[in-house]
């Protein structure tokens, strides 16, 4: 990927992109890392459904109130002391988490650990949107592939970690390890060049105007549908492939690797094959997609052609978060930190509601009820993004 990216950053930025990849393909490991481990953990520690929803509930709160505390923080202080302490609590409670069958104190660590992952998030995408070059989304795309490739790995070494009966809390520890490090290189890094510290409208000034736009509030909603129903397929597919189609635990977990593998190949393929600059369109495609496809998947029950059904419905998920994040750096110029913390707590906002709702439905009417909760999410999605594309053209035609 270097010399693709080559192309399209300037060479300034390059010493700060390369570690924000790497802390982007980090996060996307730990990410999947509960849902691909689920069915071994509600074994070991016998927790119910609604035990279970509860500690990803945590990972939710810890996370969207990390993105809305760090978007203003940002943009007050910089960025490097956000990411560095958000990655030192986050390396901590990875180290800590699963060392006992407690609930109680893994929802505690689970909310830490999205502390850290708030914290990553606004750093990436702030700076993202910094280093990009005016009309173009490849980096925000390039980065967020390597979240995807982190979602992957973490699976398939959770899918061989399960299949050989090792101590599954190794990965945490392994997390861990990597999150310090990244803390390490991150307090090294010169992130001045991003011009951080005082961006544009820091006096104040431009947060009435950017709380007036509907784009905004658009994009928070769009971010609340879309990482609630991304999150809680992640978290809760390798379950349903074990208890509604009957797979062992190892090819549940692979279940979950194939998901971020398709979102991996439309955030690699899509800013490749389509260079047009109406990007909401493609959103609108992409919730269709994704809608269609997840709806076809809950109607079979074989898990071969369930797989392939869901590989597609990943396919629609694919660019939605770098095709959000591009729109508000390409329409919102000032308090641009602000603008990416708020937005992102919409998603953090609905990686906690989702999920949780998705839990109760489960436990009451079985995880393929749960799944329609994401199809019918898929459609809500569409709808916004017809009003999304609708935002944008009539500023166009205002201008």
């Amino acid at each position: 990927m270097g010399s693709s990216t080559s192309r399209f950053i300037e060479r300034r930025y390059r010493i700060i992109f390369w570690p924000i990849l790497v802390a982007c393909a980090t996060f996307g490991t730990s990410y999947t890392t509960i849902g691909a481990l689920l069915p071994r953990v509600l074994s070991e520690f016998g927790w119910t459904f609604t035990l279970a929803g509860l500690v990803i509930a945590a990972n939710s709160v810890g996370y969207f109130t990390s993105t809305l505390l760090c978007g203003v923080l940002v943009h007050r202080f910089g960025l490097k002391p956000v990411v560095v302490v958000g990655l030192v609590l986050q390396a901590a409670s990875l180290f800590l988490f699963g060392t006992t069958p407690s609930a109680a104190q893994n929802a505690f660590l689970s909310f830490f650990i999205g502390v850290g992952g708030g914290a990553v998030e606004v750093t990436i995408n702030s700076s993202a949107v910094r280093m990009e070059r005016p009309g173009q989304s490849h980096l925000m795309s390039f980065i967020h592939a390597s979240f995807s490739v982190g979602a992957i790995v973490g699976p398939v070494v959770i899918g061989l970690i399960v299949s050989r009966e090792l101590p599954w809390q190794g990965v945490y520890r392994a997390l861990g390890l990597v999150s310090l490090a990244i803390a390490l290189l991150m307090a090294l890094l010169p992130f001045r060049v991003l011009r951080y510290g005082r961006e544009p409208g820091h006096d104040g000034t431009a947060l009435p105007a950017l709380f007036s736009r509907p784009l905004l509030f658009l994009a928070f909603f769009a971010l609340f549908l879309y990482v609630g129903f991304e999150t809680g397929i992640t978290n809760w597919l390798s379950e349903y492939f074990v208890r509604v189609l009957g797979t062992p635990a190892p090819v549940g977990a692979f279940m979950v690797a194939l998901f971020w593998a398709g979102i991996l190949v439309g955030r690699v393929v899509l800013p490749v094959a389509y260079r047009g600059g109406r990007q909401a369109e493609v959103l609108v495609g992409l919730a269709g997609l994704y809608t269609v496809s997840l709806v076809a998947g809950l109607l079979v029950h074989s898990p071969g052609p369930a797989g392939l059904f869901f590989f597609l419905a990943s396919l629609g998920c694919s660019a939605v978060y770098p095709i959000v994040m591009t729109l508000l750096g390409r329409h919102f110029s000032e308090a641009q930190s602000v603008a990416v913390g708020f937005v992102t707590t919409g998603g953090g906002v609905g990686m906690l509601v989702f999920p949780l709702a998705m839990a109760g439905v489960a436990e009451r009417s079985g995880l393929r009820a749960g799944f329609l909760l994401y199809a019918l999410m898929g459609a809500a999605l569409f709808a916004l993004a017809l009003f999304i594309r609708r935002e944008i053209e009539a500023r166009r035609e205002v201008r």
